[in-house]
């Protein structure tokens, strides 16, 4: 089986086909170089970008009670973990009022 190169496209000629595949649809002008990379955009909401800036102070902070830490884990481990529901309804009741 042979394989023919049908065409091939430079980057300018891709280029212009974009531009005015954008034209015809009524798109902004962008500039050569979005044109050439697609013009694709991906932005963050500023939810997420918050959630990771706290994850990183998070992290850099140095007290982590690791010693607590290590307890549950081990506790989780050999299934000693024990839930207070009471406990843990009254908190949320807690913090509901305030």
């Amino acid at each position: 089986m042979e394989i023919k190169k049908v065409g091939t496209y430079s980057a300018q000629s891709l280029q212009k086909i974009q531009e005015s595949q954008r034209h015809l649809r009524g798109d902004e002008k962008v500039s050569p170089q979005d044109a050439s990379t697609g013009g694709d955009k991906v932005e963050l909401s500023k939810g997420y970008q918050h959630m990771t800036q706290l994850s990183k102070v998070a992290m850099e902070r140095s007290d982590v009670r690791t010693e607590k830490v290590d307890q549950l884990r081990k506790l989780i481990e050999n299934n000693n973990y024990q839930v207070d529901p009471e406990k843990i309804a009254s908190k949320i009741v807690a913090d509901s009022l305030y």
